[in-house]
């Protein structure tokens, strides 16, 4: 059977001559995370509901949420998009996905990834963590989706969006109520933090890229910095803010993106 093509929107489109950014969203989150940014007009942007969330596929095959279908599928629809060279913006699941595509695809000439890590690098720990990733899986196999969503916005790596205005907070919440538990559950379980590959080694190999993290979230702010240490073509930005920096500081995240971009243009032209 044919593997069904992941749904995606143009966030912004100026022209099928100017580049693009594609942009793969969280854990939980839709394209629509990335709606309110404000763009480099000289960009195309375009958004993906990634597999088991917002409108792309959900009932489908387990296996086709494992880490190199997600990848086959996601350059089919640049090919049915008709877009040929790409710089990919990840956040979070999204970054680690956004990796290891850059890793595999040469049309990817450059690689954005928000509060992301290249996968775990000691195999008892990733163990450990595909464990907890499947006992997460369970408990939205067998409970209310709203239990799950009020656990998730109470991990400490969520602490600073309490801070975010009301009408943010409540746009957030409903985001992550709207998905369907299955979806997420193969997404812990075949695509998961404890599923991914250890890509730490081929790190080196990767396309130029920017790395973002927030100032609070400490833990990925020192993965960050053991990347950029691995892949000197990888530059590091701490911005202030926690774990989602485009939702907690979307001016100055949008800023450095448009910088980022646009610097990057010049070097190439």
């Amino acid at each position: 059977m044919k593997t069904k093509l992941f749904h995606s929107e143009w966030l912004q489109w100026q022209g099928e001559k100017l580049p693009t950014l594609v942009c793969l969203h969280g854990f939980t989150g839709t394209l629509n995370t990335f709606r309110s940014l404000n763009w480099p007009p000289n960009w195309n942007v375009l958004g993906v509901d990634l597999i088991g969330h917002g409108q792309s596929p959900i009932f489908v095959h387990p296996d086709e949420y494992r880490m190199p279908k997600v990848i086959q599928t996601l350059r089919n629809l640049m090919v049915k998009l008709g877009i040929g060279n790409y710089t990919v913006l990840g956040y979070s699941m999204g970054g680690r996905i956004a990796l290891a595509w850059a890793l595999s695809d040469p049309k990817i000439v450059r690689v954005i990834l928000e509060s992301s890590r290249p996968g775990i690098d000691s195999e008892q720990v990733r163990q450990e963590r595909q464990l907890k990733d499947n006992q997460l899986a369970t408990r939205l196999l067998t409970q209310p989706l709203q239990a799950f969503v009020d656990d998730w916005e109470n991990l400490p790596l969520f602490a600073t969006q309490r801070q975010l205005p009301a009408a943010v907070q409540a746009r957030v919440r409903k985001e992550r109520l709207s998905q369907v538990p299955y979806g997420l559950a193969m997404s812990l379980m075949m695509l998961g933090t404890g599923q991914q590959a250890n890509y730490w080694p081929r790190l080196p190999q990767i396309c130029p890229g920017l790395l973002i993290t927030g100032k609070v979230d400490a833990k990925f702010q020192g993965i960050a910095t053991a990347m950029q240490k691995a892949a000197p073509q990888l530059h590091h930005q701490v911005l202030p803010g926690g774990h989602c920096v485009h939702l907690e500081n979307p001016a100055l995240f949008s800023q450095i993106i448009s910088d980022y971009l646009n610097q990057r243009v010049s070097q190439v032209n």
